[in-house]
Formats: C-alpha cells, structure tokens, sequence
C-alpha cells in the first residue's frame, strides 16, 4: 500500500532560502570579532520590534500589548554600555512573547556556527558546546572527530574554568541562541583565536578533583561530526549501524543518511538513529526519513535517540517516527520548539531568528509547540558527572540489539 508523503509548504522553501540568502554576506562582514562600545546602536531594539510585529507567526503576537513592552524596554537599550548588553535587553523582550525561535544572536556567532552549517562549511571551533543547568557548566554537543573529542572531553564533565576564568566570568563563552521565551537550559560556544588552545579545567564525578584539558581549535563543523559518526559496533555478535545527524540545515545530512544504508551499513543487523542535536528544514528531514520508510533502503530494525536537544524539524521527524511505526524511540522528551523560522540580519550585523509559521501542517493539524515528542523509552539517567558514559545512546544500543534478535528469531 502506498504511503502518502506529508506536504511540504512553499513558505518552508521561502523560510530556507532566506536562510541561505543571510548567509552570502559580504566578505567585509565576515567578522568574528564582537561588537565594541562605539558600534552600539541602541536603535535596533526598535529594528527588533518592527520585525516581530511584521513578520511573528501569530499576528495577534499572543495576545500581547506589543506597544506597551516596547516601552518598558527600550529605555534600558538606550543607557547600555555595549552592543552585548543591547542584544540581552532585547532578548529580555522577546521573551514577552514565550515563544520558540525567537531571539537575537551575536554577529560573530551568527557567523561563525550557523551560517557555514547551512552549506556544510567549516570554521575555527573547539568541537563543543557548554550547557548551564542549575548554575553550573557542563560539556554538551561533543563533535565526533573533532579536536574537543581527540582531547578526551567527556559528555557531562562539568567545566569548572575556562582559560583560567570561572565559566561564568569567562568573554569567551557566548549564548549560541538560546530562546529567552521557553524554559529550557542555556547553551554557549566558546570563542577561540586560531593558534590559541582552550584551556579547561573539568570536574568528571561530582566532588571530584578538577582536571586539566587543553584544546586546540580547528576548522570543523556539525556536518563533518556526522560524517565521522557513521560506524558499525558488534554487540555480543549482532552489528549495529550508527549515525549522529547533528542538525536538518544542510542537504548533506540526507545524502550522508542515504549513503550510509546503502554502503556502510549493508551488512549491520540494526541501525541507531542518533538525532539530538539542532533542528533544521522539512526538505533534509524528509530525505533522512526516506531512507528508512517502508519504500526506503533499510529494511531493518531503527532505534532513534531524542532528548532535549533534539529540536525544531527533529520533533516532526520524531513525531513522525512514531507515528508510521518505523521503530522505537529512546531518550527524552523533546522541548516542543516548534515553529517555522527564519534569520533576519539587523543593522548591526547581529541575528534576528524569526517564528514565522506554525508548521501543524508537517503533523495532520496537531501543533508541537510548548508540547514536545515523548520516547517510547524515557533514560532518566542526568547527562551531569557521566565519567564517558553515554546513557541515552547505551540504552539505545541495548534496545536495538534485542530487537535485531527478535528480528532474526522470527
């Protein structure tokens, strides 16, 4: 029986391609350094506004007194220091409005990790990302093959300083576009200089005694991290295919996903789906699902990994996932942030990302936002204080491995 495939909105082409078109900057633009007291321009929280009242998804903006916030905030524009303490004003702002995707992003991060990610480039990073819960400061988003993974950073080691600061005191760590408007846990990236190792001191059991990392920044992407995670682990002899897909930005990701299957995974009994990480477009989700529905390549037992992070289209995807039945769904529930987007560069070269649509018709009318996507099997494991351990992703390992004998027992 033919499976109908979901509609794909023109709007959703729209929102990409106005994606990729705030991408071709020009090359004077390309500036990783942040913004300095005098280019402070305390004008673009009315920019800001302006858009949010043209452009937010909801023209009814939440039922919100949008005129009312704008005064309450624009004064405290107007006396900060920096251009940073500009962006914070804002945000603060924006989150009147609790909603997903919405919220203003440094220039030099705007630059440096999301822009490449949409053409599959690289640029100067140190492979990780540092995740603030409860006050302190943990390492997240670990790059397969990247140069924090070759220093032997772990998933939760907690970061205790970074180049000799307190995280929290540090300039080089930067929010990487975290919503003010829906609770969920800050991320930052760290800023680095080419030729200049981050140093780390990292705590890997609670209590335990600080130890010290050094990181060498490298050209690298999320887009080369999966490449690198494709593999086959035997587990008590059964094969099993795995791939971390960090985002749905790049096509790459469904041409990576669909190569997999057909050439390193021939062989594999199961397949791992690893999706935490950032969201993306429709158009890459539907060509990372097309390889394992049922006309697809795969023909095997699918594990998918979610959590927290799993955002945006990989909560469409794991919707979906369940809903077609297309395997077992292990993690944690994801954040329900999920609305169409797109980026609007500002007049000081910082990043307005922009709610835009409500993508219900993705899901058959029913609206993921605020709502999120359960697994089937809830790891209630922290990610905090792991010592190298990945719960989500073992227990992942375990439930495909029995299923791959079920398989086989039929």
């Amino acid at each position: 029986m033919l499976r109908r495939r979901p509609a794909i909105p023109v709007l959703t082409f729209l929102v990409l391609s106005s994606l990729l078109a705030s991408a071709r900057l020009p090359a004077q633009e390309a500036d990783s350094r942040p913004a300095r007291a005098a280019d402070v321009r305390p004008g673009v929280l009315d920019e800001a506004w302006r858009t949010v009242k043209k452009s937010f998804y909801d023209k009814n903006l939440h039922g919100v007194d949008w005129e009312a916030v704008r005064e309450k905030y624009r004064p405290r524009a107007e006396t900060a220091g920096t251009q940073a303490e500009v962006h914070a004003v804002i945000n603060e702002m924006l989150a009147e409005l609790k909603a997903s995707h919405l919220v203003v992003v440094e220039k030099d991060i705007y630059l440096t990790h999301f822009v490449p990610e949409f053409a599959g480039k690289k640029t100067l990073r140190p492979g990780f990302e540092v995740r603030l819960h409860d006050g302190r400061y943990f390492a997240h988003a670990i790059i397969e093959g990247g140069p924090a993974t070759r220093a032997g950073l772990h998933l939760g080691d907690e970061i205790v300083s970074i180049n000799g600061l307190p995280p929290a005191e540090c300039p080089d760590l930067a929010d990487a576009g975290s919503d003010p408007g829906i609770v969920a846990d800050p991320h930052l990236v760290c800023r680095v200089v080419e030729g200049r190792p981050v140093r780390l001191e990292v705590r890997r059991t609670r209590g335990g005694e600080p130890v010290p990392l050094e990181i060498m920044p490298e050209k690298t992407s999320m887009v080369a991290g999966s490449r690198a995670s494709v593999r086959v682990e035997e587990r008590r002899g059964i094969k099993l295919g795995v791939i971390h897909l960090w985002h749905f930005l790049s096509a790459e990701m469904g041409i990576l996903m669909n190569r997999a299957v057909k050439n390193e995974f021939q062989e594999a009994d199961g397949l791992l789906l690893d999706i935490r990480g950032r969201g993306g477009s429709p158009f890459v989700m539907n060509a990372v699902l097309s390889a394992i529905r049922p006309r697809g390549a795969w023909k095997k037992p699918v594990v998918l990994l979610i959590d927290e992070g799993s955002r945006s289209a990989k909560e469409v995807f794991a919707w979906l996932f369940r809903k077609e039945r297309l395997g077992t769904v292990v993690g944690r529930k994801t954040p329900g942030a999920v609305l169409g987007s797109t980026f609007v560069v500002l007049s000081d070269g910082s990043a307005l990302l922009m709610p835009v649509m409500d993508v219900k018709n993705l899901t058959g009318g029913k609206s993921l936002e605020g709502k999120g996507v359960a697994p089937d099997i809830e790891v209630t494991e922290p990610d905090e204080y792991l010592d190298g351990r990945d719960p989500i992703f073992e227990k992942g390992m375990d439930v495909l491995r029995r299923a791959c004998l079920i398989e086989k027992s039929a």
